[in-house]
């Protein structure tokens, strides 16, 4: 009984290792064949004016540019895979919510994206992490939320102190916008797994953002929750254990890895 459990359970890893290998296979081909399609215009003479010359460069260029952002993003996640380490340091959780609120205020000056520093932090929110991971999170819960809500849409970044472990911190990234069916939330952190598909080709996304967060922060001892429901908006919950996570290595000045003694 046990053993064809077990089968059956290897079989359904198997299978869905596939899946996910041919997603991204067929991602790499449309790519491939949309880049090789504009070249044929352009070859073939199908593109004749100054204008349509330049149209078609700008397409080049950023399924070219798409392309490189999904190989940075498989590149690591395979590095995540392995369980590479990171480099851990003090890292301030409200500076780098600011950061994001400023950097997403320049990419689209009519949003209102706004931070709130809750009443229940008691001192600085200082964890320990590596920062430029831990920028890659937020940045990627903002852009997703810029991406998936209307132009306009209130987005609020919060940090506060976890109300249940004193040793725990909360990272929020809440949008007002569409908010999502059940069934999208449950694969929402699912490798190339995409809600609203066409609106993120638009943007330029890989479908991988998500997925990153929930590595990255599990990485770093944490986790990631979506609060959610059709009608009321979307809200990510990063939480971070203050010390970083229980195995994380010994470091030094300048967060190198410490040698065992």
């Amino acid at each position: 009984m046990r053993s064809s459990w077990l089968a059956s359970a290897t079989k359904r890893r198997i299978r869905f290792s596939e899946l996910r290998a041919c997603s991204s296979e067929i991602c790499w081909a449309r790519k491939a064949v949309s880049i090789r399609g504009f070249a044929e215009l352009y070859r073939q003479g199908a593109v004749r004016t100054d204008e349509d010359v330049r149209r078609l460069m700008e397409r080049i260029e950023s399924e070219g540019s798409r392309m490189g952002l999904l190989v940075e993003d498989l590149l690591l996640l395979a590095r995540l895979d392995q369980q590479r380490p990171l480099t851990f340091g003090p890292v301030d959780l409200a500076g780098i919510a600011g950061d994001a609120v400023h950097d997403a205020t320049a990419v689209q000056p009519d949003r209102p994206v706004a931070l709130h520093l809750d009443d229940s932090l008691t001192d600085v929110p200082v964890v320990m992490g590596d920062e430029g991971r831990l920028r890659q999170v937020v940045g990627n819960l903002v852009t997703n939320a810029l991406t998936h809500t209307p132009p306009g849409t209130r987005v609020t970044l919060t940090v506060a102190q976890d109300a249940v472990d004193p040793d725990r911190l909360v990272l929020q990234v809440a949008d007002e916008g569409p908010g999502m069916d059940p069934a999208d939330a449950e694969r929402a952190f699912e490798r190339f797994y995409r809600a609203d598909a066409s609106r993120t080709r638009e943007a330029g996304g890989t479908g991988l953002g998500l997925a990153i967060v929930s590595s990255l922060v599990a990485a770093h001892g944490g986790t990631v929750d979506l609060s959610t429901a059709p009608g009321r908006g979307a809200t990510f919950i990063v939480r971070l254990p203050r010390s970083g996570p229980a195995d994380r290595p010994a470091t030094g000045v300048g967060g190198e890895p410490v040698a065992p003694s």
